[in-house]
């Protein structure tokens, strides 16, 4: 695995706790962004010279494999995710991908990070902080983690960062699968930090205190973003699980609930309200883990005046029809999903349908990583 940073925020596997340093110099070449679903994968390179807006030179969604093949987040069927992805480039792949070299998504659920607010102190120091605080709150051996922080703030006051850590399994068994397949992995991210970047580059109300609302099939990853990430956190339970609970409330089948949900909605007051009412556990562990958030947020950016402005959703289950109605209804905030698509150019080539978009939203940013963010 040697060359390979863990953008944890930025780790070198070669150093057991991140360094967070940056190199005078970085490899200028193409690569292609990947993001490993539970069930799926999504790909993505972009041409980031083509002017203002990056131009797409390829995309595409792989078919689903089981949801065996990854389990805790470690991929242990590597047969399965390579016959999904050599079909994705065979037969299902729009445009073209010219790079073996590779920038992957890790799940931010199976990450850990922690705000921590320290007194001024060098950087040996702050790495010394880091790696008590890991060992004090994460249940992991340190051993078996790749670890690093993200500084938002270092000034005569003090030093504000958010500590990232992954276990070693997880990074490792995505690192062994893409050699597997002769692909050459250069960076690998936690997803939301992948979804992230694309709003703070592509959303026109970037600079605002906002939500982040990732929501995957099997996890919500939900996230404050100010002008940094500022927290992010995971709630068990995505629209693959929202179906299921549909199904099983009103005996039906997965893919006659998915019809339901689809044309229904999840508000209360829509036409088929009981579909609303089967997706209330799930919404009422989203609802307490935003507010919950939200106090963690209030309470050290009280001397700065800041305040949360702005609720955006991301991913395949932001589709959901009534979501960011329940949303706005519920915590008193605009919500709405992340468009960043006027910014990327699809060029000659046919874009996805506006309801395929939010599934590329992860992919798009990782794949719009700049080669000297990496090396």
């Amino acid at each position: 695995m040697t060359g390979i940073d863990i953008l944890l925020v930025r780790i070198s596997v070669n150093n057991k706790v991140g360094t967070n340093s940056q190199t005078s110099f970085y490899h200028d070449e193409p690569f292609f962004g990947l993001d490993i679903g539970h069930s799926s994968m999504k790909v993505m390179q972009l041409d980031k010279n083509h002017g203002h807006s990056p131009r797409v030179l390829g995309y595409g969604v792989s078919n689903y494999y089981h949801n065996e093949a990854i389990n805790n987040g470690v991929i242990v069927d590597f047969a399965a995710l390579g016959k999904a992805m050599r079909e994705l480039f065979k037969e299902r792949l729009v445009g073209t991908i010219n790079t073996r070299r590779v920038a992957c998504t890790i799940p931010t659920a199976h990450t850990f990070s922690r705000p921590m607010i320290l007194p001024p102190m060098d950087k040996k120091k702050i790495q010394e902080a880091v790696k008590l605080e890991a060992e004090q709150y994460i249940p992991v051996p340190i051993d078996n983690l790749y670890l690093d922080y993200d500084i938002s703030r270092q000034d005569k006051d003090g030093i504000d960062l958010l500590m990232v850590a992954t276990p070693k399994n997880v990074v490792d068994s995505c690192v062994n699968f893409l050699e597997s397949v002769g692909l050459e992995p250069v960076t690998m991210e936690p997803t939301m930090n992948a979804s992230a970047r694309l709003f703070s580059i592509a959303d026109v109300r970037r600079e605002e205190a906002s939500i982040l609302i990732d929501f995957g099939s099997v996890a919500i990853d939900v996230a404050i973003f100010d002008q940094a990430m500022f927290v992010n956190s995971t709630i068990q339970g995505g629209s693959d699980t929202l179906t299921n609970m549909i199904a099983q409330q009103l005996g039906i089948s997965p893919a006659e609930a998915y019809v339901l949900k689809s044309q229904h909605g999840i508000a209360a007051d829509s036409s088929m309200p009981s579909v609303g009412l089967a997706a209330r556990p799930i919404l009422e562990s989203l609802l307490k883990e935003l507010h919950r958030i939200i106090r963690y947020y209030d309470e050290r950016s009280a001397t700065r005046h800041r305040k949360i402005s702005q609720i955006i959703t991301t991913g395949g289950g932001a589709t959901t029809h009534g979501l960011d109605k329940y949303l706005t209804a519920e915590l008193k905030l605009p919500t709405r999903r992340l468009d960043p698509w006027r910014h990327i150019n699809f060029g000659d080539l046919q874009p996805p349908s506006d309801l395929a978009r939010s599934m590329y939203i992860t992919v798009a940013g990782v794949a719009i990583l700049r080669p000297e963010e990496i090396f």
